[in-house]
C-alpha cells in the first residue's frame, strides 16, 4: 500500500472517522472545539503553566535545552478541563476504539516550543510487550492551535498499528525497540485547524514533531485505556479531595472510582455503595459486630 493510500483524511463524519481508526491507525476531526472553547481551554493551560513556572515545579522536555513544557494531572487544574473528559467526542471514539467502559488513564498538556527536537518514536502500549489484535490503549490530542508540519504537529507511521513485527519486545518503563521500528522518514505530521482532535490506536508509532516555528505549539493530550488496564495518572491518590468530593459521578467512573468485573473493589466483589460515594472498607471489628478502637 502506497504512502497515499495509509493516510487518513480529515472528517467531520464520525463513521468515517472510525474506518480510518480502523484502516490507518489515526484520524482528524476538524471544528469539534467552538473558538470560545479554545480561547478557555488556552487561557487556563498557559495561566497553569506560567504558574508552574514561576513556583518551581515545572517539567521540561524536547532536547538538551528542554524547551517544551508538560503540564500534568490537568484535572485538578481547572474545571474547563474536567469538563473536557466528558465531551461527547471521546465516547464516541475511544469508546470505538477501547469499548463503552473505557478508563481515563491520564490527562496532559504538551507546549511545544520553538527549538525542541522530534520526540523518539514510539507506541504508547510498548510496555504491553507484545503486540495485540486490538488496542488496549488509545489517545486524543486535543489541538488549540493549528497543529502544522512547521511546528511540530505529532509525526505518526500510517498503519504501523497494524504491524505485529514491528512491536516492542519488553514490559519495561522503556521497552526494547524491534530491529524494524519505523524512522522519521516514515513519518507523516498530523495536521489540523484549531479546535480539532488528533485519535489515535495506542498501537500506532508516533512522536512530538519540531517546532519550527517563533511560536509556541499547545495541545492536550488525554490518554484512555481499557478498564483493566493500570491508569497512568493515579487519580484514586492524586485527585485532590475537594475535587472528588464535588465531581459528576459520571467523570468520576471515567477515573476509576467505580468496580469493573470486580476489579477496583475494596470489600465484597459488588458493593452495594458506589466507590465514589463511599470506599465501603469494613475495619477491625469485635466478635459482637462494633468497631474495635484504633490503639
Amino acid at each position: 500500500m502506497s504512502l497515499a493510500e495509509r493516510l487518513a483524511k480529515a472528517t467531520e463524519d464520525l463513521d468515517c472517522a472510525k474506518r480510518d481508526l480502523d484502516a490507518h491507525g489515526y484520524c482528524v476531526i476538524p471544528g469539534v472545539l467552538s473558538r470560545a472553547e479554545i480561547a478557555a481551554l488556552k487561557a487556563r493551560l498557559v495561566e497553569q503553566a506560567e504558574g508552574e513556572r514561576a513556583r518551581g515545579v515545572s517539567f521540561h522536555a524536547g532536547g538538551p535545552s528542554r524547551p517544551n513544557q508538560r503540564v500534568w494531572m490537568l484535572l485538578n487544574k481547572g474545571r474547563v478541563f474536567r469538563d473536557l473528559m466528558l465531551h461527547p467526542i471521546v465516547e464516541a471514539m475511544m469508546g470505538h476504539l477501547l469499548g463503552q467502559d473505557f478508563l481515563v488513564s491520564s490527562f496532559t498538556a504538551n507546549i511545544a516550543h520553538p527549538g525542541g527536537e522530534p520526540m523518539v518514536l514510539h507506541t504508547d502500549q510498548g510496555y504491553v510487550g507484545f503486540w495485540t489484535p486490538k488496542p488496549v490503549v488509545a489517545n486524543i490530542a486535543w489541538m488549540l492551535d493549528d497543529f502544522t508540519d512547521a511546528n511540530g504537529a505529532t509525526r505518526l507511521v500510517p498503519g504501523s498499528h497494524l504491524d505485529s513485527s514491528a512491536t516492542p519486545r519488553s514490559s519495561s518503563y522503556v521497552p526494547d525497540q524491534p530491529a524494524n521500528m519505523p524512522t522519521q522518514e516514515d513519518t507523516i505530521a498530523a495536521e489540523g485547524p484549531a479546535g480539532s482532535v488528533l485519535c489515535f490506536d495506542g498501537r500506532l508509532w508516533h512522536g512530538t514533531g519540531a517546532n519550527l516555528t517563533d511560536r509556541p505549539r499547545h495541545a492536550l493530550l488525554s490518554y484512555h485505556c481499557r478498564p483493566f488496564v493500570r491508569q497512568q495518572e493515579n487519580f484514586t491518590l492524586g485527585l485532590d479531595p475537594a475535587i472528588r468530593d464535588a465531581e459528576r459521578p459520571a467523570l468520576l467512573n471515567r477515573l476509576g472510582f467505580a468496580t469493573w468485573a470486580g476489579l477496583g473493589r475494596v470489600e465484597s466483589p459488588r458493593p452495594t455503595t458506589p466507590l465514589f460515594v463511599s470506599s465501603g472498607a469494613v475495619g477491625e471489628l469485635r466478635a459482637d459486630g462494633l468497631p474495635i478502637s484504633p490503639a
